[in-house]
């Protein structure tokens, strides 16, 4: 199992327990697992019921403008957790969340024919003016050393972020 699958599957498990504690990613970790990081648009989205009908997930697509790892076409539809359906809504925690229109730098991974956010909510940086945010509000960290010369999944400018993500071995 992957380090950060192992991030994802112990948000799973804490489910909602508020003082629920995940262990940093680093982009260089990230990029190395992902099977492409791309750079795009939101240009659609729709939420349906799973399989299973307890559960809500929302297809992105997103119009890719820069791959800076691994190969992506010209459009991506990514499945992430979470969505509202007919006036129900769930919201899954660590899962990243998508607007329409926003601009965002997407680690992906594929996975039994589906497209995923790799690291949950770590993998997926909004860009804004320049600058690489991803939306970790209300996470709680171990403190943990970094390998060297790594950086956490944190706001960054998206020079940075992209030199990151290209150099990763």
């Amino acid at each position: 199992m992957t380090r950060a699958a192992a991030i994802l599957l112990g948000f799973l498990l804490a489910g909602a327990a508020a003082a629920a504690v995940a262990r940093p990613a680093t982009v260089e970790q990230l990029a190395r697992e992902a099977d492409a990081v791309v750079q795009g648009r939101v240009v659609a989205m729709e939420s349906r019921w799973a399989p299973d009908r307890r559960h809500v997930v929302t297809r992105v697509i997103v119009r890719v403008s820069r791959v800076l790892r691994g190969t992506a076409g010209a459009e991506v539809a990514l499945e992430v957790a979470g969505g509202t359906v007919g006036g129900f809504g769930q919201r899954v925690d660590a899962a990243p969340s998508f607007e329409m229109g926003e601009e965002a730098v997407i680690f992906l991974r594929r996975a039994g024919g589906r497209t995923l956010v790799h690291g949950a909510a770590q993998g997926k940086f909004r860009v804004v003016g320049g600058e690489a945010r991803p939306g970790l509000e209300g996470w709680t960290f171990a403190a943990e050393a970094l390998p060297a010369g790594e950086r956490r999944a944190e706001p960054m400018s998206l020079t940075e972020l992209a030199r990151r993500v290209e150099g990763a071995r």
